[in-house]
């Protein structure tokens, strides 16, 4: 990263969310090292690790600032402590990455190039690679279907090529690597905290087309993605994944759907679980399916996640927040 200031640059300010992955963690941080760019600045916050190692972080990335967070307050409240942190310095966006994300070293350059033209671009994003499949694509935009899974990655499991090119305004964006304008930020607001995890990004893509912003994707920026590393990786199928996508899916539709896609959800919901439980109980995978069940029977019922039942939280100790130090 260059060392001299360049105040007619806009300030940056990445947050890289760790939870019980700093293996993951370093290796983002040290991409985030090799951008050539004096007005990053790299906020790393802890969320509820079992066990956290400062000094491996400050050695992949010197002026990281770290904030340590006592318990996990999920993608959504972990990022909302970096991003008031980020805001409060007086950031002109807000660089949000998974911590299992490796930026190419272009990204952020490619990223702001991208829409210093469009002043009401609320964020903007770009190709996410699989980390283990060279040249494959997890996603590169996503689109809400309002069928039993609610959304659609597009371009997943797809080989690169010209059908995902150029810029273009989307209806939602990744939020592994997602770019956000503090100006939209404080308008539209932050995560909201009752999602925790999946589909937080998708509803504050849709909060912030309410309010007249837009969403922004162009294929010059790249980053490689171990999808789901912490949640069991992609062959994974169960667990907490599973029951928060699942509930999430249901408060995005109560939030932003109409009595047609809701009806259609619901029926495609009812309509598919025959298959998924038959699908998944021969490869021993029903377990996962029934997970599903119990988040959509809990959305619509209005109860809590139940964190320490699904491993999210261990009992409350100390205070729940970090205290970040000046960015």
């Amino acid at each position: 990263m260059s060392v001299e200031s360049d105040d007619s640059l806009p300030r940056i300010v990445a947050i890289v969310l760790n939870w019980n992955g700093l293996d993951d963690t370093v290796r983002c941080v040290e991409s985030l090292a090799a951008i050539d760019y004096s007005e990053l600045a790299v906020v790393v916050v802890d969320n509820g690790s079992r066990s956290f190692d400062r000094q491996r972080i400050s050695d992949a990335f010197a002026e990281a600032i770290i904030i340590e967070n006592a318990q996990n307050l999920g993608y959504s409240g972990g990022n909302n402590v970096g991003i008031e942190a980020a805001l409060d310095a007086q950031a002109d966006w807000v660089w949000i990455l998974n911590n299992d994300v490796i930026v190419d070293p272009g990204a952020l350059g490619a990223m702001l190039a991208s829409v210093e033209d469009k002043p009401r671009a609320a964020a903007v994003a770009g190709k996410v690679f699989y980390a283990d499949r060279p040249g494959v694509l997890w996603m590169t935009w996503g689109r809400v279907t309002w069928l039993q899974s609610l959304i659609a990655l597009v371009g997943q499991d797809r080989l690169d090529g010209p059908a995902y090119d150029g810029v273009r305004e989307v209806a939602w964006l990744p939020g592994c690597s997602l770019l956000m304008r503090a100006q939209a930020l404080r308008d539209v607001g932050y995560f909201d905290d009752n999602f925790f995890a999946y589909h937080e990004d998708v509803d504050w893509a849709a909060r912030a087309r309410a309010r007249g912003w837009h969403l922004w994707y162009t294929s010059a920026a790249r980053v490689e993605h171990r999808v789901h590393a912490s949640s069991g990786g992609r062959s994974e199928y169960g667990g907490f994944r599973k029951y928060l996508s699942a509930r999430n899916s249901v408060l995005y539709a109560r939030r932003h759907g109409n009595a047609l896609q809701i009806l259609l959800m619901g029926v495609s919901i009812l309509v598919t679980l025959p298959f998924q439980y038959g699908k998944r109980w021969r490869s021993g995978e029903a377990a996962g399916v029934s997970m599903k069940v119990k988040g959509w029977l809990d959305a619509l019922a209005g109860r809590p996640i139940p964190l320490e039942f699904l491993g999210l939280r261990e009992k409350e100790k100390g205070n729940p927040l970090g205290k970040a130090p000046p960015i």
